[in-house]
């Protein structure tokens, strides 16, 4: 519970006792399933973003950063 309220109290910007004392919890817990949930495995994402361009990053000047960003665009 507690590594959510902090989250849900500055979401629907609510104290923590108004949280803990005047919201009933089970209407929380509804609350919480309805948000955005993300679940994937790293094996399965690298297979489905084929399409994608990484990025190497080494110790370059500023001008050379830009330059190299510029064929991503």
């Amino acid at each position: 519970m507690y590594g959510n309220a902090g989250q849900i109290c500055h979401h629907f910007s609510w104290s923590l006792e108004y949280l803990l004392w005047e919201v009933d919890w089970r209407i929380v817990q509804r609350m919480l399933i309805d948000g955005p949930d993300y679940d994937y495995d790293k094996d399965d994402d690298k297979k489905t973003n084929t399409n994608t361009k990484s990025i190497k990053l080494t110790e370059q000047s500023p001008d050379e950063l830009i330059e190299k960003l510029k064929q991503y665009q």
